[in-house]
């Protein structure tokens, strides 16, 4: 099979791929690009417009490429794959996925206006709901067929289209990914004295229910359709994997 076939293929295996370079992500972070987001992180904790709205802007760049990702990516998914696979739970699972994406895309826009707070309050308030609700929105819509797919032009259902709208979403991803890294899995590290293994399990337990929120969920579009192969749950441990061991061998990030 050529690559040109593979891409074009029902089973590609996009979605490992993405945990492959999310794992690479979590053992390299980057380097300077996670020095930049720390600096503004730090001027957003400290109150500094001009780093808050830095981050801000860098923030929106991400919901406007994983929107615009899962834009393209729906009328070519549809023409490769013909049917998603739906099991008898993907209600409930569904249900739960929307939960934790639009509570992912509330947390985003929340720094978002945070970043803007001398913008007048109502345009904030409009700013947050589009912000919270579009990009789940426009993912909730990939998983339907489009009904007017088949009288498309043929360029908006060309795999090209799809491999742009992937690499959309992958950038995004990876920077969901980077942040996570950077504020919030020092959350989970047991540090203080005369804590025990059972601490540090329990804190590797709370650190993967957090990673469904900052990974799992903005991964859906990958998910959809390769939930049901083993290996997709493997890579997506593979992803954590590098967090869990630093929580239970104690190696908490330097502050």
């Amino acid at each position: 099979m050529s690559f040109w076939t593979w891409l074009k293929s029902p089973a590609n295996h996009r979605g490992q791929i993405l945990d492959l370079l999310v794992f690479l992500v979590n053992l390299f972070l980057l380097g300077p690009f996670t020095n930049l987001l720390q600096r503004l992180g730090q001027g957003f904790s400290a109150n500094d417009n001009l780093a808050s709205q830095e981050l801000a802007l860098i923030i929106l760049a991400a919901f406007a490429s994983y929107t615009l990702g899962a834009i393209l990516k729906r009328p070519p998914l549809h023409e490769r794959i013909g049917a998603l696979p739906s099991p008898d739970y993907a209600g409930c699972l569904y249900v739960a996925w929307v939960a934790l994406h639009l509570s992912l895309c509330i947390l985003g826009a929340s720094f978002i206006a945070a970043a803007f707070d001398q913008v007048p309050k109502g345009l904030l308030v409009i700013a947050m709901i589009l912000l919270s609700t579009l990009p789940t929105f426009f993912v909730t819509r990939l998983v339907f067929r489009p009904k007017k797919l088949a009288s498309m032009p043929a360029w908006r259902k060309h795999w090209v289209m799809e491999l742009y709208g992937d690499a959309l979403i992958v950038a995004a991803v990876i920077l969901i990914t980077v942040m996570w890294n950077i504020w919030f899995s020092g959350l989970f590290f047991v540090t203080w004295p005369g804590h025990t293994f059972g601490d540090k399990l329990f804190g590797a337990a709370l650190a993967a229910g957090a990673f469904a929120l900052f990974y799992v969920a903005p991964r859906f579009m990958f998910l959809i359709e390769d939930f049901n192969r083993w290996p997709t749950w493997a890579t997506i441990g593979l992803t954590l994997a590098p967090l869990v061991g630093r929580i239970l061998l104690g190696d908490a990030p330097a502050k």
